[in-house]
């Protein structure tokens, strides 16, 4: 059985959306969200593992996210072994955090960057198989 959803996303995402559809020379939007999903849901399935990268794209200048994203960093320094920092234009940056440490923990300290709303743009666990 087939489900209709509804979603709402901003200008940008969709003609990004649409330019990657065309480039993959998908033509039925519904279906692409749908293997999107499906793919997403795949890795969320696999679970995070005690050393992954954490990347995180955020908007400076919208609230104090700069500054909450540190205070959350100074939280869990017991499992970031690095941090890289770049600035990718005027208003957005993006940080890349380097994690080792118990599974739980790593998925508590992405649970607690993603309860950030305001500012943050993206947001992903690359779990490193060692």
């Amino acid at each position: 059985m087939v489900k209709r959803i509804s979603i709402t996303i901003d200008e940008d995402l969709y003609n990004q959306l649409n330019r990657a559809m065309v480039k993959l020379g998908e033509s039925n939007r519904s279906r692409f969200l749908a293997n999107l999903v499906r793919e997403a849901l795949k890795e969320l399935e696999q679970g995070v593992s005690n050393f992954a990268l954490v990347i995180i794209v955020y908007d400076h200048r919208v609230g104090e996210v700069d500054k909450t994203l540190t205070e959350i960093q100074h939280e869990y320094r017991d499992i970031i072994r690095v941090t890289t920092h770049i600035h990718l234009d005027e208003r957005h940056c993006a940080e890349v955090l380097h994690v080792l440490g118990d599974a739980s923990r790593v998925e508590e300290l992405v649970r607690s960057i993603s309860l950030l709303r305001r500012g943050l743009k993206y947001v992903k666990v690359v779990p490193v198989a060692y």
